[in-house]
């Protein structure tokens, strides 16, 4: 997804032809506004460094678990806590944001480990759901305590598979509501509060998990599906509304939203039919339709990759699905789709000749 600069680049280019900025400000304007940061490769290196020390760190005292005494490897756990947190809150205090993040996600992830491990120390039985929720609650408060995007990665990946431990589709009669509808809520606002990206891939993903909790707990709930489609919708529009106004973290939730959005209304029409109740058909099919375009349009006009590509891939099966209701056999509708496709690309191919320069 194109940054500010780029859009503003593309912008002062076309302001320039029109005569509205002159040629000179260029390169002044550009100069103003900052680069966007980037993962360069020392970056990733150093965050693959950081959990493969993590996995060592577990794996030393794995491998060691029956020559160790108790309270050695209690002591051990502590250590390697202690050290990741301590740290981290160097890295902190010395304002070096990335080595701050990777230590407290290191932290996170050792301390998640040492619940497990500490409970076989002192053959302590519990669930594993709430050991899940304990090393999601550490992990957020040390994502808290460090603004680590990575911590709070990990407290939504906890508090997830905790969410699903035993877990029972459509058994309404447990409707206990599941703690991501807490966790990632706040990952949302954290990620546009601290605009880390990989943190907002997460908290979209936490938020539409949850949503698929509460639709897997109910049978025959189109009206429920569709309710979450106006929801994210409107989620979508507000997170849009905040990229414009170069918030980035908010282009992640806008993508995602249209994703989920469509993903929910399409379910809606299908939830009945699949129970054996009534079947919503071509009606639904059709605005289905309408939405996939709209997405599609709506993407190209902001020049958003993930808007665009979701509302294609939910404009062909809304197509499939029509296709479907109109009785046409697998081989006509694949026939049907192949001259679709063959159109489409003799189009695209027609417009790039077009547009390159004689």
């Amino acid at each position: 997804m194109a940054s500010y600069k780029d859009r503003l680049t593309r912008d002062l280019d076309a302001w320039i032809g029109a005569g509205l900025v002159g040629a000179d400000k260029r390169a002044a304007i550009l100069a103003a506004v900052p680069d966007p940061r980037r993962l360069d490769a020392a970056t990733a290196l150093a965050w693959i460094g950081g959990a493969l020390l993590g996995i060592a760190a577990i794996s030393f005292v794995a491998a060691n678990w029956d020559g160790i005494a108790r309270l050695a490897r209690f002591a051990l756990l502590l250590t390697f806590f202690a050290l990741a947190a301590g740290a981290g809150a160097w890295a902190a205090h010395k304002q070096r944001p990335i080595f701050s993040d990777i230590a407290l996600t290191l932290a996170a992830l050792i301390f998640a480990a040492a619940i497990g491990l500490t409970g076989q120390i002192f053959d302590i039985a519990g669930e594993a759901q709430a050991a899940l929720y304990g090393a999601g609650l550490a992990g957020m408060a040390l994502a808290l305590a460090g603004r680590s995007a990575g911590a709070a990665i990990a407290t939504l990946i906890f508090i997830g598979l905790g969410d699903f431990q035993d877990f029972e589709p459509f058994d309404s009669l447990r409707i206990a509501a599941p703690w991501l509808v807490v966790f990632a809520p706040l990952s949302v606002f954290l990620a546009l509060r601290w605009r880390s990206a990989p943190l907002a891939h997460a908290a979209a993903i936490g938020m539409l998990v949850a949503l698929i909790w509460f639709s897997l707990r109910f049978e025959n709930e189109a009206v429920l599906c569709l309710l979450f489609a106006v929801t994210l919708a409107g989620a979508g529009a507000a997170a849009r509304w905040l990229w414009r106004r170069d918030n980035a973290p908010a282009s992640v939730f806008y993508g995602w939203s249209a994703w989920g959005a469509l993903m929910f209304f399409a379910i809606a029409g299908f939830v009945d039919s699949w129970q054996g109740g009534a079947n919503w058909g071509i009606a639904h099919r059709l605005a289905w339709l309408a939405a996939s375009g709209g997405a599609i349009a709506l993407g190209r006009y902001d020049r958003h990759m993930m808007v665009t590509t979701v509302g294609v891939l939910s404009f062909i099966g809304a197509v499939a699905a029509l296709l479907t209701d109109l009785g046409l056999d697998l081989m006509t509708a694949a026939a049907v789709f192949f001259v679709c496709a063959l159109a489409a690309m003799i189009g695209g191919l027609m417009l790039r000749r077009k547009a390159k320069p004689t």
